[in-house]
Formats: structure tokens, sequence, C-alpha cells
């Protein structure tokens, strides 16, 4: 899943994506300042692959 979170003065608003395409091309689209994270359920996958995703990731 992936998130968008936008603050503004007085409030802040969660977007909420299930894919990093859809969120990438609202990411775009929203003005003020933002922030897309990605959210990661461990309980669904397997120590390996989250080790992977650890090692692989990176800041944009």
């Amino acid at each position: 899943m992936w998130v968008i979170t936008v603050y503004g003065k007085n409030d802040i608003q969660m977007f909420e994506f299930d894919n990093q395409e859809e969120a990438k091309e609202s990411f775009k689209k929203i003005k003020g300042s933002k922030v897309l994270s990605e959210v990661i359920y461990y309980n669904d996958f397997d120590s390996q692959l989250i080790e992977e995703a650890y090692v692989s990731s990176k800041v944009s």
C-alpha cells in the first residue's frame, strides 16, 4: 500500500493507493508539502523477502 500525506496550514490529509504507479501519478499533481510512503505489513511476508526489500530500498 502507498500513502500520500499532505500537510496543510491547519490540517493533515492522507490518501491511500494500492499500487506505486497510481500513487506517483497523484503525487505529481498534488500541490504543497507532501510525503509519499510505502506501507509494508511484515506479517504478510517471510523474513527473506523483508530482508531483500530492506537492502534494496532507497530514499528518493
